[in-house]
Formats: C-alpha cells, structure tokens, sequence
C-alpha cells in the first residue's frame, strides 16, 4: 500500500488517500481540509477517453479482432491514467465493422475489467467526407452513406454499445439519420466533414452535439473563412473534443478553440492510434516516424496520435492557461455530461490519477 496527498480538484481541499497503485482504498481530509500548497499534486477520478483506436498494433477496427486483443488495450491505457473509455472504430467494411463491435460486446461481457472500462462504442464513420484532408486516414474505398439500417446490424451486434458516431452531415440522408440516432439515445457528433455553415446549423438542429477532434480531418489548404472548423467553433450549441498532444493542434490552435467552447463544452480525446506504443517504423499503410509521429506513410496526413490522454491534460493546463481543475474536467467530468452518465468520483474502490502542477507557458498577449 502507498499514500499520497494531494488536493481535491473540486474542492481544493487536500486529501490524503491510501492506495494500492492506481486504486483508492481509504480518503481522507488532511491537514484540518485546508487548502493545499501550490507543489502538492491534484488527485483525480481516472480520466475518460471518447476516442481511442486501439494500441501496441492493435486496432478495433480489424476484421481480425479478438477478445484478448480489447483486453490487452485495456491493459495498455490504464497506466495512462484512463480508468473508462469508448474504444473507436474507424472507416471499414461492413463487416468488419460488424465484427469489430461484436468483438468488443463479447470483451465486456467474458471480462470484468473491459467491462468496466468500456463506455460504449464509438463509430467514427463510415460516413465522413470522401475528400483527401478531410478524409485524414480513413481508408476513401470503404467511405460510404450510412444508412439507418446499417446502423441498426451493428448497434445490433454491439448489443447496444454504440453511444456516440461521428459523421459528415453533407452526406446523404444525414439528416435526418441525426434525428434518428440522437432519438435512440445516440450522441452524433460532426467530423472529417466539408460542410457549410447552414448545413453544419441542420445537423445541429438535428440534434448533433459535439465536433469530433475540431480543427483535424479538415482540408488544407483551407479557406480563411468562413471553413468548417470556425464554423463549428461558433456554434454555441456544439461541444467540442480537442487532441492536446501538441501534434494535431499547435499551442495557438488550441488555446483558441478552448476559449472558443469554454470550460463547459470541451472535452479532450487521446485519439491513440492502433501504433502507439510501437517503436518507429513502417506498419503496412501507416508509420510511425523518428520524431514519434504517427502518419500515413509517405504524406503529411496524421493516423491517431501516440501520446496518452493525460498528457492533454498536463498540455491544456499549460499552454491555453486553464487551472488544472478545468483541465481534469476535460477528461472526467465533462465526457460524463455528454454522454449522460453520472460524474465520476473519487472514493474508495474508484482508480485515480495524480496530475502534478504545471508551469503556464502563456502568449505575449496573456495579460
């Protein structure tokens, strides 16, 4: 068993909890409740990553997939930090994708660990722009419509595990298949999507409600504006998921369209690719590249990130100058709300994380 003190990211009470590695045995207010110091560390619910592809080469969307596979996934985030998460399947075919829900709901219910871990599935596409850029790594022969009927076979398969789906609503019959899903239960979110201001407001109309990594999957180059990311950055009734790894938004970008949502509609996202965790190398149609970078090979095009999602916290903090708190709601509190569930807590049996301070970097117009 280990202690650790630390401050409530709440409260900024501090706490004094016994644990054994990443779970909490005993909480208890230390030092009279009174507010810690600057250097002690602050001691969070594990996070909660919406997107995660897979790792360590393997990928949820692989017609191959197999139980221990999810399993070992799960095994590969949790040092991380994350204690829940949506494993994410991208473009595939058909049956791939059936397979690869299939998989995962036979995971959740053989393994108490995956059970506990998975939120739900998220489906992002397969129906995303079929334009190089917005496309990013989505293989352009299996994008497609998705038709409600689709849908059904694999929330079927999943045994209605799909909590969230990501889509362009220019695509046919988008629409109204938002009003469909968002009816069941569904979050829908927009993303690798070339859509125009009044289409992006249709979707939302619809009942979308989040943009999918804002400010990737776009075209380059873009127009100035209008273009689909400050289009979905203005629209107030759209949450947003953020990659922070410092690769897929540069510091400016991301302290931007942080301030763009705000404290209460952000939400930040790993994106692990199926090839974190591997050493740099070719991996079939992707690399990993000497500086850790994870592309398409040959090309410019990202294909999921590598660093974990506590890293995004750790960056967030950093470089928009949120307070770490803010930054720990990102990744707890704030994908609970979206997805409806209760908010995590810290309490006995309950994994957690320790986020230490970080230095804000600021911008010279920081005040």
């Amino acid at each position: 068993m280990g202690e650790l003190v630390g401050r409530d990211p709440w409260t900024g009470k501090r706490l004094r909890v016994v644990h054994d590695g990443s779970r909490v045995e005993r909480l208890e207010l230390w030092g009279g409740a009174t507010t810690g110091g600057a250097e002690e560390p602050w001691l969070s619910p594990a996070l909660w990553d919406l997107q995660i592809n897979g790792g360590l080469g393997i990928s949820f969307s692989d017609a191959e997939l197999t139980v221990e596979q999810v399993r070992r996934v799960c095994d590969f985030v949790r040092p991380g930090g994350v204690g829940r998460f949506c494993p994410t399947l991208i473009t595939a075919a058909p049956e791939a994708m059936r397979r690869g829900v299939e998989t995962i709901a036979a995971a959740c219910e053989q393994d108490a660990v995956v059970r506990q871990m998975v939120l739900g599935i998220h489906l992002e596409g397969p129906a995303i722009s079929d334009q190089d850029g917005y496309r990013g790594a989505h293989p352009a022969e299996q994008v497609r419509d998705l038709s409600w009927e689709e849908f059904a076979r694999l929330q079927d398969a999943s045994g209605g595990r799909v909590v969230l789906v990501t889509l362009a609503p220019e695509r046919t019959g988008m629409i109204e298949f938002i009003r469909r899903a968002t009816a069941s239960g569904v979050v829908v979110a927009l993303g690798h999507t070339a859509a125009d201001g009044a289409t992006i407001r249709a979707a939302v109309d619809a009942g979308a409600r989040l943009s999918t990594h804002l400010g990737n999957g776009v075209g380059s180059p873009l127009p100035r504006h209008p273009n689909p990311i400050w289009q979905q950055a203005a629209e107030d009734r759209l949450w947003a998921s953020l990659i922070a790894d410092g690769v897929h938004l540069d510091d400016c970008t991301l302290k931007v369209l942080a301030r763009a949502k705000g404290f209460e509609r952000t939400i930040l996202v790993s994106d692990l690719s199926p090839l974190a965790g591997l050493p740099a190398g070719r991996y079939g149609a992707w690399e990993v590249g000497d500086d850790g970078v994870i592309r398409v090979a040959g090309t410019e095009f990202l294909a999921g990130a590598a660093q974990p999602l506590i890293e995004g916290v750790r960056r967030l903090a950093r470089t928009a100058g949120w307070p770490i708190p803010e930054a720990i709601a990102a990744a707890t509190l704030r994908p609970a709300q979206l997805l409806g569930r209760p908010a995590p807590r810290l309490e006995p049996g309950a994994e957690f994380v320790a986020v230490e301070p970080v230095e804000r970097v600021g911008f010279a117009s920081d005040p």
